[in-house]
């Protein structure tokens, strides 16, 4: 077993640039998988730290970034195991060799987790410190912000050893799973036949017949295509990684900023009171309908089913002529409502639930919206369907006082210019009445809640603008590594096609061709997998599929994949000037 751990490590010294770029990757990988964790705990520790920044949406996100994660573990480890799978075919020769002078078949599979463990060893360590460095840079940046600093607090590095030796196992994780296909492809090799065809061989098929008016260039790009699946599946599936791994976070980055966008309340401000077993806080009412802002009071009721919320709505009897045109008509039994169809997007229903014991009544429709915005609050309801009463309709059939057991909740809503002088009002009087159950949202400018939605886009702006350039530069890693790595592989098979005459034109056209077909399937295969876990972001933020998939993350996909696949086909193009031909011939591979 001493004998496999100096090969490999004699191979990785040997392997030069291509070592360097295993190297990157994992290293990439590290800051990449890391960089998400710590930057997402971090975040959520600063929101749970006050609640009143834990909205409804800010729950969803972290559960829809558990999603991208989990894929980015995924995509990470298929772009490692292609430079794996490149790497174990440079040394499958050696593998045979090492097989024919009595290595066993576990000690050459043995030596592909030991290269995957190696390249670990250094990048999960240098990765950990450099994510700590660019996360404490960011950290930096965005304490200095006065508009961040004063509605947030201060930014702190997550030290935990608890949190950091987690991130140190996933990112090990994710070197040995994608290790663990190549791995079993040294467990199959079999020695004479790794001794008898090079590396750059491909698969054995028959050769394609030759069309007639086809250039030799495009015979030649079809004929490797054909010849060589094994050879060119790693550069398919690297770069079907690279675009469904930039389409998802794309994608979650612009659907989240959607989502912030949406979480917008109606009103400008409201107040929240809850009278315990049934009672109705009359006097606190009575006096605030009284006040010169002449803010709405109303009653609401929700009833959950299995499509969505039915919520139910009790205005003073002026306030519902005023908003409907007519006062509402007591019925016997049954509460009459009418459905207010500006804020439903649920299918009305004939009857519905009113607390535990009654029933109400659809009798008509108003399409005006509510007064002062009055609605739910945003990512709290979705899905609902909203219908109102009037306060005399619904005692009509209740009664006045405790008519249920239940808990009541009222609302008032205002639309004042600045709402720290109401806030003042409504605090002065409920503690003069000794009344503590309430909750003020005050969405008004110059409140806390509009110092928010000036820094959380800087907030969003650092993190998912670095998540982003991080995903790219892994992606370009991970492709031009396992271009780099195919093309060392042909360097025989091109310098016996420049021998019987090819130019150094048609040897470029022939690449080219190749790199439109496997980059062509990698956006076939990248495309559909990154909209499958795109609709697992939506499921989390309450939006489907195409609600939250604009054309940007497509167009950043398609763009970015094709970006990185022009450099890797330059890069090779570029490395055509320098074949030797007599070099690469007596080497044999």
């Amino acid at each position: 077993m001493k004998a496999i751990w100096f090969i490999t490590a004699r191979q990785l010294r040997r392997g030069g640039w291509r070592s360097a770029l295993a190297l990157g990757a994992a290293l990439l990988s590290t800051i990449l998988l890391s960089g998400t964790l710590l930057g997402g705990q971090a975040l959520f520790n600063l929101l749970i730290a006050d609640p009143e920044n834990l909205s409804p949406l800010a729950i969803l996100v972290r559960g829809a970034a558990g999603i991208v994660t989990v894929f980015l573990l995924l995509a990470t480890g298929v772009l490692i195991r292609s430079s794996f799978s490149a790497s174990l075919a440079q040394r499958v020769r050696m593998l045979g060799q090492l097989a024919s002078v009595g290595a066993t078949r576990r000690q050459l599979r043995a030596s592909v987790y030991l290269e995957a463990a190696a390249l670990g060893l250094v990048a999960i360590p240098t990765g950990l410190i450099a994510t700590l460095i660019g996360l404490g840079v960011a950290f930096s940046f965005l304490n200095s912000n006065e508009a961040f600093l004063e509605r947030f607090g201060r930014l702190q590095l997550p030290l935990s050893p608890l949190l950091l030796g987690f991130c140190a196992l996933i990112a090990l994780f994710d070197l040995l799973l994608a290790a663990h296909g190549p791995a079993r492809q040294a467990f199959r090799v079999e020695p004479m036949a790794a001794l008898r065809r090079p590396a750059d061989a491909g698969s054995p098929r028959r050769a394609l017949r030759w069309h007639k008016g086809a250039s030799a260039p495009r015979q030649l790009a079809r004929r490797s295509l054909a010849r060589a699946g094994a050879r060119f599946r790693p550069l398919a599936a690297g770069i079907a990684a690279c675009v469904a791994a930039l389409l998802v976070c794309t994608g979650f980055v612009d659907a989240v900023n959607q989502a912030y966008a949406a979480d917008v309340p109606t009103y400008r401000y409201r107040v929240m009171l809850w009278g315990t077993g049934g009672t109705r806080p009359d006097a606190i009412l009575a006096e605030i309908g009284s006040w010169d802002e002449k803010p709405l009071v109303t009653e609401e009721t929700e009833y959950w089913t299995d499509q969505g919320a039915i919520i139910t709505y009790i205005l003073e009897d002026e306030d519902f002529a005023a908003w409907y045109g007519a006062p509402l008509t007591p019925r016997e039994g049954e509460i009459p409502c009418v459905e207010a169809t500006a804020g439903s997007n649920l299918p009305a229903v004939e009857t519905a639930p009113l607390y535990q014991n009654f029933t109400t009544v659809l009798v008509g429709s108003c399409d005006t919206p509510l007064p002062y915005g009055a609605g739910p609050a945003p990512y709290t309801v979705q899905s609902c369907s909203i219908r109102v009463t009037s306060r005399s309709a619904m005692e009509a059939v209740t009664g006045s006082e405790n008519f249920t057991p239940q808990d009541r909740t009222f609302l008032i809503y205002a639309d004042p210019e600045s709402g720290a002088p109401l806030t003042s009002d409504i605090l002065t009087l409920l503690d003069r009445e000794g009344f503590y159950r309430y909750g003020i949202s005050d969405c008004t400018p110059g409140s806390e809640w509009a110092q928010r939605r000036v820094a959380i886009p800087l907030l969003l702006g650092v993190f998912f603008g670095g998540f982003l350039v991080l995903v790219l530069a892994f992606c370009a890693a991970g492709v031009l590594g396992t271009v780099g790595g195919s093309l060392a592989l042909r360097r025989r098979e091109l310098a016996l096609l420049r021998s019987a005459g090819a130019t150094l034109a048609q040897l470029r056209r022939m690449l080219a061709l190749e790199a439109v077909s496997y980059t062509a399937a990698g956006v076939l295969i990248g495309l559909p997998a990154g909209m499958l876990f795109l609709s697992l972001v939506g499921s989390f933020l309450w939006s489907g599929l195409f609600d939250i998939l604009s054309p940007l993350p497509i167009v950043a996909a398609t763009g970015g994949a094709a970006l990185v696949c022009a450099l890797a086909l330059a890069l090779s193009l570029n490395s055509l000037k320098r074949l030797s031909v007599t070099e690469a011939l007596s080497i044999g591979e």
